[in-house]
């Protein structure tokens, strides 16, 4: 019997799970229909197995996928998803999935993958795992993925950064890439390929409001892209009437069907007088210079001032001719107050943060400069200890205010470890016997954690210091090395397990430090690339 989580954005499917895994003897602990809840329960609860679905609003199930790997390397995580399987598959696997299987499959084939993945096997379909297969979104990353999905969705750059926990620059860094990859100019563009591909969840897209005349076959194809969007968008003629437009168009507008069919540019009431008048001779040179126009401005709307982000992309008929005018709009008026308070924050943060080491900087060379006015003898009883220590605060200084650039080499790891261990009495275990050993590695700063390290522990030739250094391969290239530290505590020192703490952060790694009265176990997890094959 096993305990399992489902995160599933749709009820019928999480019930129908349910019926399944209770007649195969296990217990589903919790549902969730999103990443945020999905996450906060499999941390509270602790599932052996996750059943999740890809389609999850948001960030999407990828995102939830990494993170759950990284909060447990060994959880089962199978994937049950309407998704692409061609594409899907090889990225889940990717992302640290133990299963994929598509819900076109009958229950038999869920059935097996469930035994497979509790039984530790991994289940994913051959042939969807062969290289060159997937479609036209094989060329992106799982991070542009979840990116494009949420563009999709309607999320502006403020909410996606804060979703998948990356920077508002992040952002727009990613959409340049999609942009580029899929060889679109448009969000617009982003979210049809999103759409077609089974990247949002079903939902019935309302009417709007469509004009009842034929329209030229250039216009007529928008149709159904218009009323999916998850932003308000139309589509005008070439003297600027309206033809159709979706439900949000009319919801933002507050207007009608009927008020909004055929208006002109000059009929649109919820804009000042004299912005209306300005639009037409816009339009026409929109029109007939053929080139798109994107343009976020500040307007009143109904005498409340917003921030609009406006784009207009024109089209033509197969002889070259204007047929019209494809239109959209996204209100960034919360996102540009939220990102303005953002920024004012992380100003006034990092203006204290700079106060702050600037204050410790010098202080610190008061106080070295002190220690030097006294003219004392360089063997005089702890002055290279205090010295040491002294050079350590300066360091975490210099980390934690981003002075230290990362400067990796190609390096072997055991005989680094064996020069920083010169002078100590220690025993190592554990080394593995791969055919590989040289790895991508700031050199320097991983002997100076090492040299913090070591500071930790009583030095005594009687009493050695042990050392276990273990390595797993992770694939694609990459390491995962973990060097445990273990031995007879020194005094505590908060100069030198602080120090070490920075340069761990500082080599992209994980510590832990574990303390009794008799022994001190210190922990450094990394994940490192070959440098070289043997």
């Amino acid at each position: 019997m096993a305990t399992v989580l489902l995160v599933d954005p749709t009820p019928i499917v999480r019930s129908a799970l349910r019926d399944l895994l209770e007649s195969m003897g296990h217990v589903v602990l919790e549902e969730a229909d999103d990443v945020p809840t999905g996450l906060g329960i499999a941390r509270a609860a602790q599932p052996q197995l996750v059943i999740l679905e890809m389609a999850l609003p948001g960030a999407g199930g990828l995102d939830l996928l990494r993170r759950l790997r990284a909060r447990d390397p060994a959880q089962k995580l199978l994937v049950y998803s309407r998704q692409n399987p061609a594409h899907f598959a090889p990225l889940c696997f990717q992302a640290g999935a133990s299963g994929f299987v598509s819900k076109d499959e009958d229950l038999a084939g869920l059935r097996k993958a469930i035994l497979d993945v509790l039984a530790g096997r991994a289940h994913f379909a051959r042939e969807h795992m062969q290289p060159g297969s997937g479609n036209e979104l094989a060329s992106l990353t799982p991070r542009e993925l979840a990116v494009l999905q949420l563009i999709a969705e309607g999320h502006p750059n403020v909410r996606i950064a804060e979703q998948l926990r990356i920077s508002f620059k992040t952002v727009s860094t990613y959409k340049g890439h999609l942009l580029e990859k899929l060889h679109v100019g448009s969000n617009v563009e982003l979210a049809e390929i999103a759409r077609r591909n089974g990247l949002l969840t079903e939902q019935e897209p309302a009417a709007g409001a469509v004009s009842s005349e034929e329209l030229p076959l250039e216009l007529g194809v928008l149709r159904g892209l218009v009323d999916a969007a998850p932003t308000p968008m139309l589509v005008r003629n070439i003297e600027g009437r309206l033809l159709f437009c979706n439900q949000r168009f009319l919801d933002y507008f507050r207007i009608t069907a009927d008020e909004a069919l055929h208006s002109g540019l000059t009929d649109a009431r919820w804009f000042p007088p004299a912005l209306r008048q300005t639009l037409p001779e816009s339009y026409r040179r929109l029109v007939n210079d053929g080139i798109p126009v994107a343009v976020t401005m500040r307007v009143e709307i109904f005498g409340e001032p917003r921030v609009l982000h406006y784009w207009m992309v024109p089209y033509r008929d197969a002889s070259g001719r204007p047929t019209g005018v494809l239109g959209g709009l996204q209100d960034i008026t919360s996102s540009e107050e939220h990102l303005i308070e953002l920024r004012d924050r992380a100003l006034l943060v990092e203006s204290r943060l700079r106060q702050r080491t600037e204050l410790y900087t010098a202080s610190l060379t008061e106080l070295a400069g002190r220690l030097d006015d006294m003219g004392l003898h360089p063997a005089t009883p702890g002055l290279a200890n205090l010295s040491a220590r002294l050079e350590r605060l300066r360091r975490i200084c210099d980390l934690e205010d981003g002075q230290v650039a990362s400067a990796p080499v190609a390096c072997e790891l055991h005989p680094l470890i064996s020069r920083s261990l010169a002078g100590h009495t220690a025993s190592l275990f554990g080394m593995p016997s791969l055919g590989v050993d040289r790895v991508w590695l700031d050199a320097q700063a991983f002997s100076e954690w090492m040299t913090s390290v070591l500071a930790l522990f009583h030095a005594d030739a009687r009493i050695p210091l042990t050392l276990r250094l273990s390595v797993t391969m992770r694939g694609a290239g990459r390491i995962g090395v973990s060097l445990e530290v273990s031995g007879q505590p020194a005094p505590e020192s908060v100069i030198d397990r602080h120090h070490a703490e920075r340069l761990a952060e500082h080599l992209e790694g994980r510590l832990r430090y574990e303390r009794t009265e008799n022994e001190l176990l210190v922990v450094l997890e990394l994940e490192l690339l070959l440098a070289s094959v043997g």
